[in-house]
């Protein structure tokens, strides 16, 4: 697993990439909606993706993944910048 940070104008986003078995194009689509899973699963509920997006969603951000089958996963996560006005 490699994660990463960087600064995107007025966002930060935090990119979590992996080398493992990667998500259909027909099951990136449903994947944080409520109790989906990949066709591929080894288990788990649907509800993990659902609620980090409800929470990142929450923060004012926005949450996608980006795979290919056999080559891995990047799931990004950007968030906006506030600035703190005294």
């Amino acid at each position: 697993i490699e994660v990463r940070a960087f600064q995107e104008a007025q966002r930060i986003v935090v990119a979590v990439h992996d080398t493992g078995i990667g998500i259909s194009a027909k099951d990136q689509r449903h994947i944080f909606k409520l109790y989906k899973q990949g066709t591929r699963t080894a288990g788990g509920t649907g509800l993990g993706l659902y609620i980090c997006k409800q929470l990142v969603e929450l923060h004012g951000g926005h949450i996608w993944v980006e795979s290919r089958v056999r080559k891995g996963s990047t799931f990004y996560v950007s968030l906006p910048i506030e600035s703190k006005v005294n």
